[in-house]
């Protein structure tokens, strides 16, 4: 995907050298990561002692992760609603605004126009008010997908950094010999 025009024009040099490029989010491989620690089920049981120690940090990380992931979508679709209903609310008044600039190209009686005039200037506030609602709802949507996605990648840091070191724990070289700590997990069983 090609970076949008704006980020041209800011970063000219910077957008030249392809690796500097920003790229989506699923480029990096987190969607696939996240959508394996979401969407994949606890295994039942735990098989050795060292899933049994980790277990329950690593089902915790996984409630916390998945919880975080459900929070984002469900700011994205309330952003989204809310855009909607906003965007709506500026067509009906910016239709409003036409129909009163319309009538007001004949002549009527000084009090009508009067009235007409008050109307238009109300209709022009109005829309100043929703265009500003419309950019304080970006910002507050930004805000709290940059709060979520915080948490969310250092949830999902510390659920890497436990399944690295469960994995390493387990692990058998290709003598089969297992280290002095995964001997003495074997030797509790």
């Amino acid at each position: 995907m090609e970076p949008q025009n704006h980020y041209r024009s800011a970063f000219p040099s910077y957008l030249d050298n392809s690796l500097l490029k920003p790229r989506d989010f699923y480029e990096t491989g987190i969607e696939e990561s996240l959508e394996k620690i979401v969407l994949q089920p606890e295994p039942d049981m735990e098989r050795g002692m060292i899933d049994k120690v980790f277990s329950d940090k690593s089902r915790t990380l996984k409630a916390t992760i998945k919880a975080l992931f459900n929070e984002i979508l469900t700011r994205e679709r309330l952003d989204s609603v809310l855009i909607d209903d906003i965007e709506s609310d500026i067509c009906k008044t910016g239709s409003y605004l036409e129909q009163i600039k319309f009538l007001t190209q004949r002549q009527y009686t000084p009090d009508l126009e009067l009235a007409f005039s008050r109307r238009r200037t109300q209709l022009e506030s109005r829309l100043i008010d929703l265009d500003k609602e419309k950019r304080q709802e970006y910002l507050n949507c930004w805000k709290d997908l940059a709060y979520l996605s915080k948490g969310l990648l250092s949830s999902l840091k510390d659920y890497w950094n436990l399944s690295n070191r469960k994995s390493f724990l387990n692990l058998e070289d290709d003598t089969g010999y297992r280290g002095p700590v995964q001997e003495a997990g074997a030797d509790y069983r």
